[in-house]
């Protein structure tokens, strides 16, 4: 997954503004809305992010955007915390959840495949391994367009 110079300039802004009001940045997503940017901050916290947490980012952050002129223009400005089903932003973000069902996007495909649904089984520094029916997949996070969390209910089948 390759992050964008843009991306690496407002993860140099928000991460030691967020991590003023005691919580860390997980992630930053850009798109546009309406001919505006539209910049959405993920934020994660020991033991979870209530939505009080996200106003107060979003107001502060705002705030440090206007001050600094970090973003040129029009833009909207989404905070919110990753969520159960969490997109990874870094590999480093999947270490903590080895053992539970991931989602994979691939840029290209490899071995003939873009999407692996499966076991997360091993990080080893940018290779992700999942395990699928029929075998283990080593994938090398520059390859990934998108990863995200399964978020398996308590009683339910696993969707491995």
């Amino acid at each position: 997954m390759t992050r964008t110079p843009l991306i690496e300039r407002l993860a140099g802004t928000i991460r030691p503004a967020v991590a003023a009001l005691e919580v860390s940045l997980w992630g930053i997503e850009i798109a546009s809305a309406g001919g505006r940017m539209l910049l959405r901050v993920f934020i994660d916290a020991e033991g979870g992010v209530p939505i009080s947490a996200c106003a107060r980012v979003s107001r502060h952050l705002g705030a440090v955007f206007d001050a600094e002129d970090t973003i040129p223009g029009a833009y909207v400005l989404e905070v919110s915390s990753p969520g159960l089903e969490r997109r990874f932003f870094e590999p480093e973000q999947l270490a903590s959840y080895v053992g539970q069902v991931v989602d994979v996007r691939l840029n290209q495909p490899q071995d003939g495949r873009r999407h692996l649904r499966g076991v997360l089984a091993e990080v080893d520094g940018a290779d992700i391994v999942i395990s699928e029916e029929g075998g283990s997949v080593r994938v090398s996070w520059p390859l990934v367009k998108s990863a995200h969390l399964v978020h398996e209910f308590p009683g339910a089948a696993p969707q491995a």
